[in-house]
């Protein structure tokens, strides 16, 4: 039976996502894109390129490209949403009034919390939804998968979590594929907070790299501050440990990829430990077009921490930093003081 898969934003990861499904389309989906930005429908349409990412490469012609989100989601089944977090309860309450007819599963593929509430992005989607959230299957995917790598089809790895566990294998299908290696889990909770904690120790490492330290001082900050992350989640979140785990995808992968490579909120630490205000490094990687996740997450949470601080100490310092402008060498003083 053919599945019939909407992705509502066309980014730069929703368009890399939008080339990885392609492959299965027609034969296997039906794939419709759509993205509120004018500029972005005409050129998908028109010349099957991206106007500002993905230099080179074209959207088949089985890609429908929608003009508004009630023709992306009529005869739908699977909804991808890939916008950004600060934009989940708008892009919600847009799709819940286009409607659909059915039951719908849609699929985040945004890392954060909520910046206004600390809440997960779930919560947030499902009660934007209003009653049309009883006939939702909600999931998530994480992991080390960014954009480029994505597009490049380079050998990567994914987790999609979903409480519905009958809509896992399902889910695994629909995106595996012979450059995607997928794993499923019950524990939605825990990945969407991996995902999202994640990103602030991409920051973090990048702030150490900024502030010129060796490779080995920034392995030593992810390690600290991972475990910190992860005895927190666990203990006082819910999260199941195996989710934080060195073998997962959505926390173990996703880390070091966010850490190591030549991510949005790496950069974004760069440029704060060169001595750049969160204001103007926002506002340069904003020009191409990137929105760094990581500094909702560390809105989101500044209450939490301020609430167990001696938990996270680490964190802690993190939000001082980055938030309130605190000099970023204080993270290396943090990091070496004793516990």
């Amino acid at each position: 039976m053919t599945r019939r898969v909407a992705v509502y934003g066309v980014g730069h990861f929703g368009y890399a996502m939008v080339r990885h499904l392609q492959h299965k389309a027609p034969d296997r989906i039906a794939l419709t894109a759509y993205d509120r930005n004018d500029e972005v429908r005409r050129s998908l349409r028109d010349a099957r390129r991206h106007p500002y990412h993905g230099a080179g490469t074209t959207v088949s012609d089985a890609v429908v490209i929608a003009d508004h989100a009630r023709d992306l989601l009529a005869g739908a089944d699977t909804l991808v949403l890939a916008v950004t977090s600060q934009s989940t309860r708008e892009v919600m309450a847009d799709i819940a009034r286009a409607g659909w007819d059915g039951r719908l599963t849609i699929v985040n593929t945004a890392k954060a919390l909520d910046s206004r509430t600390g809440r997960r992005l779930s919560e947030i989607a499902l009660e934007a939804l209003g009653p049309l959230a009883a006939r939702v299957t909600y999931a998530a995917l994480a992991g080390g998968t960014i954009a480029d790598d994505l597009m490049r089809g380079e050998p990567l790895g994914m987790t999609v979590a979903c409480e519905e566990t009958g809509s896992l294998p399902g889910l695994r299908a629909l995106f595996a594929s012979d450059t995607m290696w997928v794993e499923t889990s019950a524990d939605l909770a825990g990945v969407e907070y991996a995902g999202a904690m994640k990103n602030v120790v991409a920051i973090c490492a990048g702030m150490m790299r900024g502030l010129g330290r060796s490779h080995g001082a920034v392995t030593h900050l992810i390690s600290r501050l991972a475990r910190e992350i992860e005895s927190f989640c666990v203990a006082r979140l819910g999260a199941d440990r195996d989710t934080f785990s060195a073998g997962s995808q959505c926390w173990g992968s996703d880390l070091w990829m966010s850490c190591l490579g030549p991510t949005r909120n790496e950069a974004l630490g760069r440029l704060l430990g060169g001595g750049a205000t969160l204001e103007d490094a926002t506002r340069t990687l904003a020009s191409q077009h990137k929105t760094v996740e990581g500094v909702q997450t560390l809105r989101a949470i500044r209450a939490l921490v301020a609430g167990h601080a001696g938990e996270l100490p680490l964190l802690s310092i993190a939000v001082e930093i980055i938030l309130d402008g605190a000099p970023a060498d204080r993270l290396i003083a943090a990091l070496m003081a004793d516990g």
